[in-house]
């Protein structure tokens, strides 16, 4: 049994789909503690989770904590999910870069190294909490920017800390539907940074099915894969490591965009409480199910039950890199696969970066490094080179205007 499980930014009101998945699966949890700020979200979520416990029958309390050491203690594993400045801050990472003429997003580019520029503090402070009162629980990473978030608290801390994206999980039954073979019995050979990952070989049975795969895919009707991409590089992209080579498309199109991500799921927050405040609600709500939050399912609770299994499981997971990669720094962090059972992370040693991903991997890298010694040291010049030498923005002129439009909108501590 699981004694506890911590959720910092716990009053998200999706939480309630990691508990169905835990229901689903049959994780035996003693309990959770939903870690988040004093105010009305964090009672009406904690509050509905166990309701959704309750009905089923299985015995996990559902604590909601304001308070961090409280939260984090005796937890075997602490799941970092918060979300620095809620969604009005995610809005202004898809639509602030805009303005300077850069792609926005969260996790990647301007919008990206903002978010890390505002969450990096308070992720490092929890690491510091958690150093002081539970240094051997396991960290969870589902935070953006993942790369810049897990390199953090592993160049930081003494901690354990997996970063968990759904994004690879997700073309495994993609990949397993054209080969036409089960989905367990398919290995992916992938390499990846903060969402922009590569399947670079498919194995069935230990035999390379790379080759066949490729002809079935450019004959098949499949549209959750660049095709343009894979005929050119005989690789196979994740749709959001496509975005670099489509700047120009992405940028016109976000520029015409009505309504951003953010906008939605803030809009739909309020009335997805309003639901979870009616005490005879037992189920999740269609408006809640709407987002397709599939990494609770997909990702963090069979990471969870590999994690208490003493069999190893195959997940691929943001970690550090250690040398599995020999050309990108050992201690910069890094999405690969990885053997994970109670005995720990064992990383497949992946060798070299594909020719022409390393120059892109380096740059990518060198700016998560530079944002986080910004971040220590408050410095705006060290900031300002992690945004000039990052590959979604195009130049220092671009990169020193967003960088005081950010200044100005969130007041943050450079000099």
């Amino acid at each position: 049994m699981i004694e506890r499980i911590a959720i910092l930014g716990g009053s998200s009101v999706y939480i309630p789909e990691f508990v169905q998945s835990v229901i689903y699966r049959n994780v035996n949890v003693k309990e959770i503690v939903l870690y988040g700020r004093k105010g009305r979200k964090l009672p009406i979520v904690a509050d509905f989770c166990q309701r959704l416990f309750t009905r089923s029958g299985l015995p996990t309390s559902v604590v909601p904590c304001t308070e961090l050491e409280e939260a984090v203690e005796g937890a075997t594993y602490v799941i970092n999910h918060v979300r620095v400045g809620g969604m009005q801050a995610r809005l202004r990472d898809e639509t602030l870069p805009l303005q300077a003429g850069m792609i926005g997003d969260e996790t990647l580019g301007a919008g990206g190294l903002a978010c890390a520029l505002r969450t990096l503090p308070v992720v490092l402070e929890f690491g510091r909490v958690l150093e002081k009162v539970n240094p051997g629980a396991t960290v969870i990473n589902l935070t953006n920017p993942q790369s810049a978030v897990v390199e953090a608290l592993t160049r930081r801390t003494d901690l354990r800390v997996i970063g968990a994206c759904n994004s690879p999980a997700g073309y495994v039954p993609k990949v397993a539907e054209l080969l036409r073979c089960p989905a367990d019995h398919i290995d992916i050979d992938y390499i990846g940074l903060n969402h922009m990952g590569w399947i670079q070989d498919i194995r069935v049975s230990g035999a390379s099915c790379m080759i066949q795969f490729l002809e079935r895919l450019e004959l098949s009707e499949e549209n959750g894969f660049d095709k343009g991409l894979v005929e050119l590089f005989r690789m196979v992209p994740t749709l959001r490591a496509g975005i670099y080579f489509h700047q120009d498309k992405v940028l016109k199109n976000q520029k015409a965009c009505a309504r951003f991500r953010a906008q939605v799921l803030q809009e739909a927050e309020e009335e997805i409480l309003q639901l979870y405040e009616d005490k005879h609600l037992t189920e999740i709500p269609e408006l809640t199910r709407r987002r397709n939050a599939a990494w609770y399912d997909g990702t963090i609770t069979p990471l969870l039950q590999a994690l208490e299994d003493k069999k190893e499981h195959d997940h691929i997971v943001c970690i550090r890199n250690d040398g599995a990669v020999r050309d990108l720094p050992s201690d910069c962090s890094i999405e690969i696969p990885a053997k994970i059972s109670g005995e720990g992370v064992r990383a497949r040693t992946i060798g070299n970066c594909p020719r022409f991903l390393k120059g892109l991997f380096c740059m990518l890298k060198e700016s998560d490094r530079l944002i986080l010694e910004a971040v220590r040291r408050k410095s705006y010049d060290t900031a300002l080179q992690a945004f000039a030498i990052n590959p979604f923005v195009p130049s220092v002129e671009g990169a020193r205007r967003f960088l005081e439009m950010l200044m100005k909108e969130e007041w943050l501590d450079l000099h």
